[in-house]
């Protein structure tokens, strides 16, 4: 794009973009990898490769029809061009079509790539393969941003999700959360040859795969190279040579038979419980964004849920706002907040793009404007660092700034062009009616009270008792008055939007704009003009001179746009609550009561490490919650995160930024620090 402002170059362990794969196509028009001179697949056919090197050398038709769990789970070192993604997927849909009733409904990929092939390189491989052209387009459409991490894809008609981990298999590995018996039922061992890339075939790559596996994991690998062989030995896994494709001799399969031992660090152990499945009754308490998000993920596992809102429509507290700003908070380093921000806005624009049933949006981008001396160092560090790629956020000089925005804003910009607006309680609507075949709500349903029972968990409400096999707790502003909370020091900020009319020049407005405030493009001839923010404050009543602090945050971040001075205010705006916690992530996962937490970790505070204490103990109560304004971020991946804690199915995030988001994360710090947690509603965290 003309007007994108340069960004140096820096070295790549500083900044979370992978370095692109460079290819060229040769005679047969099969990629060829410049860094490790070795073909993608087989030029004699790389569909009949895949089928007998990792198919059939993992025995899969026949393993799945003898399958008694939900889901079946492959992992894969070398995404490459996604070959071997699509062919399984494609076998796993005829398996599907065949055996309808059959208990195994879904298949997991996990696979892991360091160097990501670019789009119109992948695009131009997969042209070879005529047979899988739906699925190959369904992998273009979503082929995610590259950054370093985790890219979950899902490909329902398929009934398959892919975990896309970008980065080095020996860091990605590690970072797996695995279930007591173990995660991985097949790998797909492929990669470069070991004597074109001896990196990637070592004996820690043979530990971890270990780590990983479940008793009876299988394996196929094209090399049938000693150290491979001796490698999977080593690891547990019994080996043996079969006949290998094409003009290649020999292939490896294998069979793990060692002992399983995932080694999660304690306490933040997450698979604790039984998991949950389409046989059990959970309760989500809540009715806005993440009780709707969670009762989705939930509803693709075919678990149903009972939402219990407090209030006679969803949506009636912070997710209630008409309209809201989409885009990451985005830093200059790669810290856990800006991973999740990251990582969160990427998966949520695939979420969102998802989501069959309509709700009002629009995509035009988002422009974060430079709008001060302080914010100019900041924004200028951030391009200098060139932490993130540019298709997810670019700096742009002021007159494509203008262009971008129809109208004049006179200043420098980061432009965000995935991001945009979205209508948060049409959207908390359409969520409701996706999962409706698994989800039951029950309005004005107010929670006064939550018990682990016996037999699950009771919850009290003004008029009625019922029992549960597992609860959520997903109430936004509202978790302040839940006991069962108490681990957490949650911070209410109410904030105040306002919809002011748009005027003969406001109308022209094409982007989101953001400063310390927000803005959004006219729809129904009206902007959203928002946000206050004021702490500890649960009023949601509409406050005049909240509409002036709005009105004057715009015009002292925008004191040459003449057309700001067009636009008035009519009263029309709205009060809402949102709840932050002190680092400002949000909590997603199992919550246990802080004073049993602290009797169990108190060791802690005598220097013993996390990696000695036991594990935290089970619990049938978990939450999502404190999202702060970052919800229509993070919300999405966040809700996926809990359905798969619930269900024992793979986590989409590294163990580090899981840490990053459990709501024990504060019992355990103040362990440390060897003091009381407390609710601390002042500061800044």
């Amino acid at each position: 794009m003309q007007g994108i402002i340069s960004q140096p170059q820096t070295d790549l362990n500083e900044t979370v973009k992978p370095q692109h794969a460079q290819v060229h196509f040769n005679e047969q028009g099969t990629p060829v990898a410049d860094h490790f001179d070795d073909v993608y697949f087989s030029n004699d056919s790389g569909i009949h490769e895949t089928r007998h090197v990792f198919i059939d050398g993992n025995d899969l038709p026949h393993r799945w029809l003898n399958h008694t769990r939900r889901d079946f789970i492959i992992a894969e070192t070398g995404f490459g061009t996604g070959l071997n993604c699509l062919v399984v997927m494609d076998a796993f849909k005829q398996f599907r079509q065949q055996n309808p009733t059959h208990p195994l409904k879904r298949l997991y990929v996990l696979s892991t790539e360091k160097f990501p092939l670019g789009k119109r390189d992948l695009q131009q491989a997969l042209t070879a393969f005529s047979e899988l052209t739906e699925p190959a387009s369904m992998l273009l459409a979503q082929y995610p941003i590259a950054i370093e991490g985790c890219h979950r894809l899902h490909f329902d008609a398929y009934a398959t999700t892919l975990d896309l981990w970008i980065g080095d298999v020996h860091t990605v590995l590690p970072q797996w959360h695995v279930p007591e018996h173990g995660l991985v039922d097949a790998w797909f061992l492929d990669g470069f040859a070991p004597s074109k890339n001896p990196d990637m075939w070592t004996d820690a790559l043979f530990s971890q795969m270990g780590r990983v596996s479940r008793q009876g994991c299988t394996l196929g690998t094209f090399t049938a190279a000693g150290v491979v062989k001796r490698g999977l030995q080593n690891a547990g896994f019994a080996i043996q040579k079969r006949k290998g494709f094409g003009r290649k001799r020999d292939m490896l399969s294998g069979r793990y038979e060692g002992e399983v031992t995932p080694l999660n660090a304690p306490p933040y152990a997450r698979f604790t419980g039984d998991p949950v499945n389409e046989h059990h009754r959970v309760g989500i308490i809540g009715g806005g964004m993440a009780a709707a998000m969670t009762a989705r993920a939930l509803a693709k596992h075919g678990v149903a849920s009972t939402l219990l809102c407090a209030d006679s429509e969803l949506a009636a507290g912070a997710s209630g706002n008409p309209r809201g700003g989409f885009y990451p908070q985005l830093h200059s380093e790669a810290s856990h907040a800006s991973m999740l921000q990251a990582h969160g806005f990427t998966y949520a624009r695939r979420y969102y793009d998802e989501v069959s049933a309509p709700f009002d949006h629009q995509w035009c981008g988002v422009l974060q404007l430079c709008f001060n001396d302080k914010v100019r160092v900041r924004q200028e560090k951030l391009i200098a660092n060139d932490i993130w790629p540019t298709s997810l956020i670019c700096a742009l000089d002021r007159e494509t700034t203008n262009a971008l925005a129809g109208l004049p804003i006179d200043t420098q910009s980061l432009y965000i062009p995935l991001g945009g607006w979205i209508s948060p309680p049409q959207l908390v609507q359409a969520l409701v009616r996706e999962a409706e075949h698994f989800t039951e709500v029950r309005y004005n349903t107010r929670v006064t009270g939550i018990t682990e029972v016996e037999n699950g968990v009771r919850v009290s409400t003004e008029e009625y008792e019922d029992t549960f096999d597992y609860v959520v707790i997903a109430t936004g502003a509202g978790s302040v008055h839940m006991n069962a909370l108490d681990c957490l020091p949650m911070r209410p900020v109410r904030g105040q939007v306002e919809a002011i009319p748009a005027s003969l020049e406001s109308i022209k407005l094409k982007a989101v704009l953001c400063h310390k405030g927000y803005m959004t493009p006219a729809e129904a001839e009206r902007h959203a003009l928002g946000s206050t923010y004021t702490k500890n404050d649960l009023g949601c009543d509409v406050r005049v001179e909240d509409t002036q602090t709005n009105l004057a945050t715009h015009y002292r971040a925008l004191p040459q746009a003449s057309w700001l001075k067009t636009l008035s205010n009519d009263g029309t705006a709205r009060g809402s609550v949102r709840l932050a916690l002190p680092d400002h992530q949000p909590a997603v996962g199992q919550v246990l009561p802080v004073s049993a937490l602290t009797r169990r970790y108190k060791g802690l505070a005598s220097g013993k490490p996390l990696s000695s204490q036991p594990t935290i103990p089970p619990s049938k109560v978990f939450t999502l919650t404190g999202l702060g304004s970052r919800g229509l971020t993070t919300a999405p991946l966040m809700a996926e995160v809990l359905a798969a804690q619930l269900t024992h199915t793979p986590l989409p995030l590294s163990e580090t930024l899981l840490q990053a988001v459990s709501p024990i994360r504060f019992a355990i710090r103040a362990c440390i620090r060897g003091e009381a947690l407390r609710a601390d509603l002042d500061g800044d965290g």
